[in-house]
């Protein structure tokens, strides 16, 4: 599904736009697409592990900033049904990645190292807290399963008094069936802003 990507999408254009294209949208065609129940009113999406009901065609809930509407929003609109993940990739390993790399890179890569090197028993806790899977390996990891088929790999390593922290972020390589490049930066920020959530209830 990837195509030619305008650094504006998600933020300059309003979105009436997105919205305007979901109103016209057939419900039925995107149940069949992406595999989901329609129940009339909208869609019952499983976002890291819990039941969202999205009404459609507005694609709102009580909880969800205009960014996030246009993420699903958008999904709705294009997304299709993943196939089997057969591995994972770099943010910079998929279509347009190369292009987008340093903007993924300052809102999310250096994101999750600034705020959880030095606080990597807090990671290991909100991570365990919100069900994500233990990664093996040099750095703490978790997996975090996005939607069903689509896994995140938040990667961190520890800083101390001579290193800065660092961290990585790995995608399921199928993660373009569903999310272009720029929505795959909102993804990790999605991700971010739920960990933030979680951390202040422990």
């Amino acid at each position: 599904m990837e195509t030619p990507y305008r650094a504006d999408n998600l933020t300059q254009m309003p979105l009436e736009h997105y919205m305007g294209r979901l109103h016209q949208a057939d419900a039925s065609e995107i149940a069949s697409r992406l595999g989901l129940t329609w129940d009339g009113k909208g869609f019952t999406l499983q976002v890291l592990g819990r039941d969202k009901h999205i009404n459609f065609p507005d694609c709102d809930d009580e909880h969800w900033s205009d960014r996030w509407r246009i993420l699903f929003g958008r999904y709705l609109l294009e997304g299709k049904k993943p196939a089997p993940m057969t591995g994972f990739l770099t943010y910079r390993e998929m279509p347009w990645g190369e292009t987008y790399n340093e903007k993924f890179n300052q809102r999310c890569i250096l994101r999750l190292a600034g705020t959880y090197g030095y606080k990597i028993n807090k990671f290991k806790a909100i991570c365990e807290a919100m069900g994500a899977v233990s990664v093996p390996g040099s750095a703490v990891g978790y997996e975090f399963e996005f939607l069903p088929g689509l896994f995140v790999r938040f990667l961190v390593w520890e800083g101390d008094d001579e290193f800065q922290p660092t961290a990585q972020i790995l995608f399921s390589d199928n993660f373009p069936d569903a999310f272009a490049a720029e929505d795959r930066v909102v993804v990790c920020e999605y991700i971010l802003g739920e960990m933030k959530l979680a951390g202040a209830a422990l």
